[in-house]
């Protein structure tokens, strides 16, 4: 399978990790966040809203990062990422569109994105408003993991797969040198959220992990960038 995506897309980053999950063999086809090359003609045949990630396995090509998932999820079988039974099933969708429709926007436009572009000062007060819905939202999560360490059930599901990415994105934009001045409350995440940091711990440790995380970031740790 080929995943087009750009390095450090969260929603692309749920891609990979169920590939992971389930045992995927996949190639990566970066692509540049430019709307140059998004809008392309040849990438919106492939896109055509000129979003990413876009799935393709052989002829067959899929965009929407959960589609992507349930794709993958029923084409290779075994232990489905979305329960095992309709009760199970129902609950995990249920939290993977709580989170989309409720949550990521706000963490990924009104934290990442004017974080990511530099808007820290101009848009100081729209931030720590996103920032404070977050951690409303946060507090829920908190309370939703299951004991055994998953936000649904025994095992990690595609809720885990949903809502990690995001977040994740979200805890390393808010605590950037130049975000730090608004107090936007993720320095200290596993003293306000221990449930949920054990829970990102155990995702950090699954087998094959290091190969999902951002290129880009990775790099610009580094001090490449």
């Amino acid at each position: 399978m080929k995943i087009h995506e750009f390095s450090g897309s969260g929603f692309s980053w749920r891609v990979r990790l169920a590939c992971i999950i389930k045992s995927v063999d996949y190639e990566v086809v970066p692509i540049q966040p430019t709307p140059e090359a998004m809008k392309s003609p040849e990438f919106l045949k492939l896109s055509p809203r000129g979003k990413v990630p876009v799935l393709q396995d052989g002829g067959f090509t899929l965009t929407e990062s959960m589609a992507a998932i349930a794709y993958i999820d029923r084409k290779v079988g075994g232990r489905s990422l979305f329960g095992g039974t309709p009760e199970a099933h129902g609950c995990i969708w249920r939290k993977v569109l709580d989170f989309d429709l409720y949550v990521a926007g706000t963490m990924v436009n009104g934290i990442i994105l004017p974080v990511l572009l530099q808007q820290t000062e101009s848009a100081a007060d729209a931030i720590r408003d996103a920032a404070r819905s977050s951690h409303e939202e946060l507090k829920a999560l908190e309370g939703q993991i299951t004991e055994a360490g998953w936000l649904e059930g025994d095992s990690i599901s595609a809720a885990d797969i949903a809502v990690y990415p995001i977040l994740e994105a979200a805890i390393r934009f808010a605590t950037k040198p130049e975000a730090r001045d608004l107090k936007l409350g993720f320095e200290e995440f596993g003293k306000h959220y221990p449930n949920l940091d054990a829970w990102r711990t155990a995702i950090q440790a699954l087998p094959g992990y290091e190969k999902t995380y951002p290129d880009f970031w990775r790099e610009v740790d580094a001090g490449g960038l």
